[in-house]
């Protein structure tokens, strides 16, 4: 028995390590470790996935939370109060959907050029169709849509630039029919959303849409045509394709302008491509109606295929493969030592005014621009601005006593608990 033990044991040890006791079975085990994959091709496929699965879980995360926060309106959410409907829709603005509410913004604005009610003042006041003004002009209309959207519209700075905006309006009150107020407005509200629902990461909940509108009429309100705003969107929609099938048809005066800003967004394009980009432009109006009344011919086939190629599979990266921002973007100017308005150079759309001239703003200025822009020079104005003196040059030092007054007028129709009741008052009109 002993010899029997001994015989089985030893067959296991070969030379003081283990072995089989049945030599063909030891090749295979063998061939599987010196075969075995390296460590790389472990870790690389498990932190992909660990990645992808983490922008699933955060993707929506700021829309979960936002939805949470405000359940109790989700049947009715026109009973959002303003300063609820600004905080529901500064989820989709500086963080979920920011580029395409700005790029959306920027279509409502050309589609307004398209109503023959408008077109004949801007073309008259030349700040649209003046190359030398087009630029400030697009500015300056940036900066007051952010202060307005972004900024708090009870701060002393926000109820400046709307107030500043209503005494520019002001000055051509006899000559600007007010349904072109309502459907400048309709167009705010209801663009931008297209644009997101169609090739944004994701679509806006109804919730987001409405804050839109109830936003909106607040400013409105204020700009003293509240009371022609429809009160839903399915109605507000309605009103801007009726306005739209009497108003909107082609004159001279709708191509200038239009023409005009095709301009200003090929200033830094190579002259070989303006054809390219030009057909590119159109390509963005897909509304047949909206390009006849510009003077606009059909877009090419491949023009229209390379953009909602380029849209749809933008938001199909942004879904799957990117995680969301870490904080929101904030595209506010910042208050100077000399207590003036500066931006930075990260939010300029056309011409670096209002930027601080430092070594940081030079650097992105060279960089988007090519080399061809700089702050200060002929962009520094007075360096820096006030809501109260914003608009064409030869208004900059005009109006200021007025703009305070209705600011601080506008104040007290707010309501000293700043929830926005009081008696409406037409500051605009």
């Amino acid at each position: 028995m002993d010899t029997l033990l001994h015989n089985l044991t030893s067959s296991w040890i070969d030379d003081g390590g283990l072995a089989f006791p049945f030599p063909e079975m030891a090749l295979p085990l063998s061939l599987s470790l010196s075969s075995s994959p390296p460590p790389w091709r472990i870790i690389v496929p498990t932190v992909v996935v660990s990645y992808l699965t983490l922008v699933q879980l955060l993707r929506f995360r700021a829309l979960r939370r936002l939805e949470k926060k405000y359940a109790a309106y989700k049947a009715d959410p026109y009973k959002l109060s303003y300063k609820q409907a600004a905080d529901v829709m500064r989820v989709g603005l500086l963080y979920d959907t920011p580029w395409l509410f700005y790029f959306g913004t920027q279509w409502a604005l050309v589609k307004s050029y398209g109503m023959a009610t408008g077109t004949p003042l801007l073309a008259r006041t030349r700040q649209l169709c003046d190359p030398a003004r087009v630029g400030r002009r697009a500015e300056d209309t940036a900066i007051l849509l952010i202060e307005m959207l972004v900024g708090d519209i009870d701060s002393e700075r926000g109820r400046c630039a709307l107030a500043r905006l209503n005494w520019m309006h002001a000055r051509y009150a006899n000559r600007i029919h007010m349904g072109d107020y309502v459907h400048t407005l309709a167009l705010f509200v209801l663009e931008p959303a297209r644009w997101i629902d169609r090739y944004d990461w994701r679509g806006l909940t109804h919730l987001e849409k409405v804050a839109y509108l109830v936003y909106w009429r607040e400013l409105a309100r204020r700009m003293g045509f509240g009371d022609l705003v429809p009160e839903t969107l399915e109605k507000l929609e309605e009103w801007k394709l009726a306005y739209e099938d009497q108003h909107m048809y082609y004159i001279p005066e709708n191509r200038a302008v239009a023409d005009a800003t095709v301009n200003l967004f090929l200033r830094g394009v190579p002259r070989r491509l303006h054809g390219v980009m030009r057909a590119l432009f159109v390509s963005f109006l897909d509304e047949r109606k909206v390009r006849e009344a510009l003077g606009f011919a059909d877009p090419p086939l491949w023009a229209t295929v390379v953009t909602k190629g380029f849209f749809r599979v933008r938001g199909f990266v942004l879904r799957h493969f990117f995680l969301p921002r870490a904080a929101p973007m904030d595209p506010l100017s910042r208050a100077g030592r000399d207590g003036r308005l500066y931006r930075s150079a990260r939010f300029v759309g056309f011409e670096p005014w209002y930027v601080a001239d430092t070594w940081w703003n030079r650097l992105v200025l060279w960089f988007s621009s090519g080399g061809k822009m700089t702050p200060g020079g002929t962009y520094g104005g007075r360096g820096g601005y006030l809501p109260e003196e914003l608009g064409p040059v030869e208004f900059e030092k005009l109006g200021r006593e007025e703009v305070l007054k209705q600011a601080e007028a506008m104040k007290e129709f707010v309501g000293s608990d700043g929830d926005g009741v009081g008696c409406p008052l037409a500051f605009g009109l």
